[in-house]
């Protein structure tokens, strides 16, 4: 892989480091004014996942846990499966809303999804823990990570209860 491929998926990895850890240890923690579990688990319990707490806790530590994967390149097909499931599952949450992300739309989650999926689909890069440990990424293992993601954060949305929209309406957006 070449020098300016393996610098540029580096930025998106760190990136994406960056934002679903933030995400992750603001529901497991309640860091960067995030409210932790206690609040994590009121969104998600209006978003009509049970148990709650528990589903609050595994979304957390997945986020958390596939971003340091991900971010550092160590292992990066597991990362590429967790924040793949993770962010399938949030974007269709948010898919009742348009794409509009000021409407609680599905955006920024699609976003993040899509530099997963490029990750999963390029592998890390040369400038990866994967790479220096000679951990096979990419082909066919990126694809087959990416398809088990989407297929399990498919799979959790549809064991969701119905919820009711208007009850929507007094729960923070995003569960922080």
């Amino acid at each position: 892989m070449g020098t300016a491929a393996s610098f540029g998926l580096l930025v998106l990895r760190l990136a994406i480091l960056v934002i679903m850890g933030f995400h992750g240890t603001q529901k497991l923690f309640g860091w960067w004014d995030g409210g932790g579990l206690d609040r994590a688990e009121k969104f998600f319990a209006a978003q009509g996942f049970r148990p709650p707490r528990l589903m609050a806790l595994v979304a957390g530590a997945t986020e958390t846990c596939g971003a340091v994967l991900l971010g550092t390149g160590a292992l990066s097909v597991l990362g590429t499966a967790m924040l793949t499931g993770v962010l399938t599952n949030v974007t269709a949450i948010h898919l009742r809303n348009g794409l509009d992300g000021k409407k609680h739309g599905f955006e920024f989650e699609l976003m993040i999804l899509a530099g997963v999926v490029a990750i999963g689909l390029c592998g890390p890069g040369d400038l990866s823990v994967d790479h220096w440990l000679d951990v096979t990424s990419g082909a066919p293992w990126g694809p087959v990570a990416v398809a088990v993601g989407l297929l399990s954060g498919l799979v959790v949305v549809t064991t969701r209860k119905r919820v009711d929209r208007e009850a929507l309406q007094n729960v923070p957006a995003r569960g922080r």
